[in-house]
């Protein structure tokens, strides 16, 4: 059985997308208290990703088919479980990087990529960091503020280069 690689990166791709809307709405002020139940009962997260599923899942005009597999929805699941419990050590790693050295500045939307790039790029000791780093930048492409891909490449550049 031949597996289409092009079709696997599309589901990955997808996958990070989902765990970055994930994430981005849990860097909010009001979800901060479910993140931390999040991070420490899994039928928290169960619950909270439902709750996710379904508004992700609800079709309207931008978003006519948004529906995701469940492979798919495993990886994003693990990159937002990843993600959120080495959230703290993951920005450390990311502060260092910042001309200004304040996390506190960064725009939630970039904060998110940040991580899960991060994340992906500290922990897969098998993957070319380059290729988390262009599927991240890809993402800040689509959802973040203009001009947010080169701050992302080169705060997770940085992280790569450390990492080696």
């Amino acid at each position: 059985m031949t597996i289409n690689n092009a079709n696997v990166t599309t589901k990955r791709s997808l996958g990070r997308e989902y765990a970055f809307k994930f994430i981005y709405k849990h860097l909010l002020n009001d979800f901060e208290n479910e993140k931390s139940e999040i991070i420490s009962d899994s039928k928290s997260l169960e619950d909270a990703l439902n709750m996710f599923d379904n508004s992700y899942n609800e079709e309207d005009s931008e978003h006519p088919d948004n529906k995701i597999d469940l492979n798919t929805k495993l990886f994003a699941k693990e990159l937002i479980l990843g993600s959120l419990r080495q959230e703290e050590t993951n920005s450390k790693t990311i502060e260092k990087f910042l001309t200004n050295n304040n996390l506190q500045k960064v725009d939630r939307m970039n904060l998110a990529v940040l991580l899960l790039g991060a994340y992906e790029i500290l922990n897969d000791k098998e993957t070319n960091s380059g290729v988390f780093i262009n599927e991240y930048v890809n993402v800040a492409k689509k959802y973040c503020p203009n001009d947010s891909h080169g701050f992302i490449n080169s705060v997770l550049d940085k992280i790569a280069k450390e990492k080696k």
